[in-house]
């Protein structure tokens, strides 16, 4: 072994994994897009994020607060298809 590669095995714990790809935090929904941005409130995260289609934005805050960040991104992804089915264009007025 190489002193390159000591001094980088002191640093990388041994069977160390590659850490798991981001969720993706946007998406497409019948001809809308949606973001997911949670906010970080003492320890837990908010569920809140953006609706857009054709120049329009809906910015929506919800009182859900979650453990981690992965299921805050999901549940704020399927409450933004929920606003759409329900209002579909009405979420602009």
């Amino acid at each position: 072994m190489g002193l390159i590669e000591y001094l980088k095995s002191l640093f990388v714990a041994a069977g160390a994994e590659e850490p798991e790809p981001e969720l993706e935090t946007t998406l497409e929904y019948k001809g809308f897009e949606i973001r997911a941005e949670p906010k970080a409130e003492d320890g837990q995260f908010r569920v809140q994020g953006w609706i857009s289609r054709a120049g329009q934005i809906h910015h929506f805050i919800r009182a859900d607060l979650l453990p981690s960040h992965e299921t805050c991104i999901a549940e704020t992804l399927r409450k933004a298809r929920v606003l759409v089915d329900q209002q579909g264009d009405d979420l602009f007025r």
